[in-house]
């Protein structure tokens, strides 16, 4: 079984690509979570997680995935490799998004 939930808060803005036939885009976006137990000295250690929403209406997200907004992402982890040009061979683990939902209330997105 391949399924993550996460909740975390945008880095920067989401970068949004249209797909060639126009119906489906993609939505790119790096989420801060946090880890669940502190270090020694009480802090808490943040992971950085790449995140990629394929959907007929990202687009329409996409505007509303913005740096700091609180969300919740549901998914599968998804790794890939590809050579480079010189020769190196880099490897690639995100997150593929099904499901966005945003955390934050009416009044904080109204600031």
């Amino acid at each position: 079984m391949n399924k993550v939930v996460l909740i975390g808060r945008i880095t920067k803005d989401a970068d949004f690509v249209q797909l060639d036939d126009g119906t489906r885009g993609v939505a790119k976006f790096t989420l801060a979570v946090n880890r669940s137990f502190p270090k020694k000295n009480g802090e808490r250690d943040t992971d950085f997680i790449s995140v990629v929403y394929w959907s007929n209406h990202a687009d329409k997200i996409s505007p509303h995935l913005t740096k700091g907004k609180l969300i919740g992402v549901s998914g599968k982890i998804v790794t890939r490799s590809y050579t480079t040009e010189n020769g190196s061979k880099k490897y690639i683990t995100q997150v593929e998004a099904d499901g966005i939902q945003f955390l934050g209330s009416k009044k904080e997105d109204a600031v």
